[in-house]
């Protein structure tokens, strides 16, 4: 979708905003709660809008909604704070009705320049910022320094003092200072400088078209060195003398022009169109599926609404699903095998509730049931099994992971989760829901639950001896109370992904830094199919090998009756081979610095 949304139907999409209230947490906690009018949702995904609560301005990330904290727990406070988010909210939905703006090189240099003197005006005021500052120049020298006294470069003591301050900003920084072979950089400015250069252009609603984008990172890079030379000078000599000030250009930003109100507006539709379905569907599933399970869904349902528009659901026939279907395939990156997969499995979960009794009998019967497109014919490069010099590689880096006091869970997470995979087969999720309590002794052996589960079905593994010998007892007795892998960090307000499912992406891309692995290879969920293929071999029972992957796979009555019972799940785990890490040539690990490893964050 380009940008020339006409006038009149933003103006349409937006008016259905005119009734929103504010929306109450079972806390008590209030919050605006707007959905992105449908035909601005693709303009909208991924922006910042700035919208005011209680004097602040706070920067929103934009989904297929726009969620903000109201900060109180008064219903009256709420209500007067309600209206002016909401009015800037309409503001930036009118601004993506228009066309992106074009910077010159001035109007780029004071857009930057606004962040340059608010940094500068921080150190002034702040003692506390100033502090922060002054304490992450001294840690990064004196970290330097050490490497220069081990016989480093000047280039690779730096390096190295990056990678030790865990900060992932140091490493874009000697990315940008050093150039970097594996990331462009237009994308080390990104990393450096995108939000604040977002959260600027969220305090005009400014949409800028990707000429002007080049301008503003390369302005606030310019101005970043400035930065740098002007607090030096602040915080070594007390010299507030600031020449760079004085030059910048001041910004101005253009009028902004008002849409054409239409004379008359019709009331909303009653009409069960596809989009107040699955609002239904997701009210009713509420408790009884993942938030996952919705985030997943979500895309393609809006495809599904946006092709069939705001017709009745009950009007919809096999033959319209397919004409769907031959439509989302024609899209770039969507292959036949990823809507047979995911979006045809999301819309027959949603119809097929609505032809049930329980969903109201909308449907006569589940349009998309029969539906399924033809793929082209893949041929798997290789199996999904780790090998051996893999399996060697990933636990050795894992072994070596440092710890760090900043972000002990997360250092953690990087140290034991591959480990406690490759001896349980489990998936990277239950084992990043683990906490300090689910390792504990019951029948007279160390057991490791997994309470929350992909399957919603708990289980109870006996450790491996593996695991014991390795220290995860002692890591355990050492742990703080609660999660043993997240929660470093609280969960951001209004985050669709829980901190289990951030970690785990997290950890493949961090393993995949450390080993060289096939690209269609997954670096976490590889241990399952390891597991699985390493205890047939050692003939281990493949009853008692579900129980413990907590594979669900019942092909006659007798399955649904079986429960593994803990010896025999004891004797199952201690013949589960020991992964042998010496004297396997391990031509998958990369060193760290080859690679630019980043911090744990």
């Amino acid at each position: 979708m380009g940008w020339m949304v006409s006038a009149l139907t933003l103006r349409f999409d937006t008016m259905a905003l005119a009734m929103p209230r504010p929306y109450a947490t079972k806390q008590g906690s209030y919050y605006l709660n707007v959905k992105v009018p449908l035909a601005l949702r693709a303009l909208a995904r991924g922006q910042r809008v700035m919208l005011p609560v209680a004097g602040e301005n706070h920067t929103v990330l934009v989904g297929t909604k726009v969620v903000l904290s109201l900060r109180t727990k008064e219903a009256k406070v709420a209500k007067e704070r309600f209206p002016l988010a909401l009015q800037a909210l309409k503001t930036f939905f009118e601004t993506l009705g228009q066309p992106p703006q074009s910077l010159s090189r001035v109007e780029a240099l004071a857009l930057a320049g606004e962040i340059y003197k608010e940094a500068v005006s921080d150190i002034d005021t702040d003692d506390g910022v100033a502090d922060e500052v002054e304490a992450y120049r001294g840690e990064l020298a004196e970290a330097i320094d050490h490497h220069r006294r081990q016989g480093a470069s000047e280039e690779m003591a730096e390096l190295k003092a990056a990678i030790d301050m865990h900060d992932e900003r140091a490493m874009l920084a000697w990315g940008l200072k050093h150039g970097d072979p594996m990331i462009s950089r237009e994308r080390l400015l990104e990393g450096y400088f995108g939000q604040m250069l977002d959260e600027k252009l969220a305090t005009y609603h400014l949409r800028i078209d990707a000429d002007s984008r080049k301008k503003l990172l390369n302005a606030a890079e310019r101005l970043g060195q400035e930065f740098i030379a002007t607090a030096e000078r602040r915080l070594k000599a007390n010299d507030y003398r600031d020449p760079v000030s004085t030059t910048l250009p001041t910004y101005t930003p253009p009028p902004r022009h008002a849409l054409p109100s239409p004379r008359h507006v019709a009331g909303r539709s009653r009409t069960l169109t596809v989009e107040r379905l699955f609002e239904l569907w997701k009210k009713v599933h509420e408790k009884k599926r993942a938030p996952s399970t919705f985030r997943r869904y979500g895309p393609s349902l809006s495809s599904l609404h946006a092709f069939w528009g705001e017709r009745a659901v009950g009007l919809m026939i096999e033959d319209d699903i397919w004409a769907w279907a031959l439509a989302r395939e024609k899209e770039a990156g969507i292959s036949a095998a990823t809507i047979n997969k995911n979006d045809l499995v999301a819309i027959s979960s949603v119809l097929g509730w609505a032809a049930s009794f329980p969903g109201g009998r909308v449907l006569s019967a589940n349009p998309a049931k029969s539906v399924r497109l033809e793929e082209d014919r893949k041929t798997e490069k290789r199996e999904k099994v780790f090998r051996d010099d893999e399996v060697a590689a990933i636990l050795k880096a894992a072994r070596a992971a440092s710890s760090n006091k900043r972000f002990p869970r997360a250092a953690a997470s990087r140290r034991w989760t591959a480990w406690i995979c490759a001896y349980t087969g489990a998936r990277i999720q239950e084992v990043c829901w683990l906490k300090r309590e689910d390792i504990k002794r019951q029948d007279g052996m160390w057991v490791i639950h997994f309470a929350t589960t992909k399957t919603d079905v708990a289980r109870t593994i006996p450790l491996h001896a593996a695991l014991i010998e390795e220290g995860l007892l002692a890591f355990r007795e050492k742990a703080p109370e609660g999660f043993l892998f997240v929660g470093d960090k609280v969960q951001k307000e209004g985050s669709t992904r829980s901190q289990q499912e951030q970690r785990a992406s997290e950890l493949a891309e961090w393993i995949r830094e450390q080993v060289t692995l096939d690209k269609d290879l997954s670096p976490n969920h590889g241990w399952r199919h390891t597991f699985v293929t390493r205890a047939e071999e050692a003939g281990i029972k493949k009853r008692l090998a579900n129980a413990i992957t907590g594979h669900n796979h019942k092909k006659d009555v007798s399955d649904g009756y079986f429960s593994a019972r803990p010896k025999a799940l004891k004797i199952a785990i201690d013949a589960y081979p020991i992964y042998e890490l010496d004297g396997v040539a391990a031509d998958a690990l990369v060193l760290p610095m080859e690679h630019g490893t980043k911090p744990v964050t």
